[in-house]
């Protein structure tokens, strides 16, 4: 069944690894290597049982199991063989750490903020050696539960002792608050640039997770180019998605999709997203001297006053504020390899799109990128959903090859990477 997922190739990869190899021989860049990063939310076992008739309803217990799930994740590692993981919704580091040591892996892990379950980033003993770690609680920002997991590694490989950083961040759910998704990249990208800043020649950084935000979102523009104007797009709709349901991800069954609900928001989530409406809608009235005797009119998919002022500022991270920023020049790997995202990285019983992602500076180079099993495969088992027998999470693993040569291919000027 693994052969039911291919590798894409770059088409110019031949060109870029010689390229490399004859700069590194005339001395202009240091020597390549070639470095392998995973990512996968690998489904808590809290939330497989808590989401089971919503979600799984029709998968046999047996293959939610997480001792089994476990073990078929131990065997898509040994086959794809990655350097660096960065696994999200891990619940039961222990287990999780034990079974991976196995394979040769070492990690750390931060909870969410008063959960079980947290990230994870796991590198190969043999090849890496981790120098830093830092621990993002957003909760520390009054950004909600979510975590994220930053580590500078140092590769045991060169002789040069480079470095290469990884960040591994798992975003708010909550389709309807994208203030909060942009707000927590927002956050990470700028701790991970002010730790790079610490260490001169610092630049090679892959950005992996789950962001529960499809691919031409608003969400996804932020990441991508570094900047958002927030009063361009409705805050319920920056994520691409409609009642849970990616928009613009591409996916083989976008249109019989979104005629589904997605499944409900925790009561925690909705009281806070009846809060944030009703704290918008108050500022609207404000505006037009109250709304006494006013039939309020529908709301237009799209409206941009949809922000409070307290929204910019939670997205933007400053008071009067309209636009996002965020210094880093990421670019998607899967873009770089393929010319687009995959076609879905998640798929259950009310979701088929595409929410993850590998980033990356443009110091490392994308060389290939492992592709989802096709949509046709998948269908046959439960109905197309995830997990199954041969695939143990709800997720697919995103999986890519880079061509590490290092500081030389990009610049650093005034503090930013451009």
């Amino acid at each position: 069944m693994a052969s039911k997922r291919a590798w894409s190739w770059k088409e110019d990869y031949r060109e870029v690894v010689s390229d490399a190899v004859r700069r590194s021989k005339e001395g202009s860049v240091r020597a390549p290597l070639r470095i392998r990063v995973l990512t996968y939310n690998i489904l808590a076992n809290r939330l497989a049982e808590e989401h089971y008739w919503q979600l799984y309803q029709g998968i046999p217990k047996w293959i939610l199991d997480f001792n089994f799930r476990l073990r078929n994740l131990c065997a898509e590692l040994e086959l794809s063989k990655p350097d660096v993981v960065c696994l999200q919704e891990v619940e039961g580091f222990e287990q999780v750490s034990k079974a991976l040591g196995g394979l040769g892996f070492v990690g750390e892990f931060v909870p969410r903020t008063g959960l079980p379950e947290g990230c994870a980033t796991f590198w190969r003993s043999d090849a890496f050696r981790a120098v830093r770690t830092e621990r993002v609680e957003f909760a520390d920002h009054d950004l909600k539960q979510n975590v994220a997991i930053v580590h500078r590694l140092r590769s045991k490989e060169a002789s040069d002792n480079r470095c290469l950083w990884v960040a591994n961040i798992h975003v708010l759910f909550n389709p309807k608050r994208g203030d909060i998704k942009v707000a927590q990249c927002r956050v990470l990208l700028d701790t991970c640039k002010a730790l790079m800043a610490e260490h001169e020649g610092d630049r090679d950084l892959a950005v992996c997770g789950d962001f529960n935000s499809a691919p031409n979102s608003g969400v996804y523009e932020f990441v991508r180019t570094g900047a958002l104007d927030c009063l361009r797009h409705d805050r319920r709709y920056l994520s691409g998605q409609v009642e849970g349901i990616c928009v613009g991800a591409g996916s083989p069954r976008a249109a019989s999709a979104r005629e589904t609900n997605c499944f409900r928001l925790p009561q925690s989530e909705l009281a806070e997203e009846e809060e944030a409406t009703t704290s918008s809608r108050a500022e609207e009235e404000s505006a037009t001297g109250g709304g006494g005797g006013r039939t309020r009119k529908k709301r237009n998919v799209g409206n941009p006053n949809k922000w409070s002022a307290e929204n910019l500022r939670v997205a933007t991270g400053e008071p009067g504020c309209g636009v996002a920023t965020h210094p880093l020049d990421l670019r998607s790997a899967y873009v770089s390899v393929t010319g687009s995202e995959p076609d879905y990285t998640s798929a259950h019983r009310r979701f088929l799109g595409t929410v993850d992602y590998i980033w990356h500076t443009p110091s490392l180079r994308p060389l290939s990128a492992l592709l989802p099993v096709p949509w046709e495969v998948l269908s046959r088992y439960y109905g197309g959903g995830l997990p199954n027998k041969w695939w143990p999470s709800d997720h697919m693993s995103l999986c890519c090859d880079f061509l590490w040569t290092g500081p030389e291919v990009t610049k650093w000027a005034n503090g930013y990477y451009r």
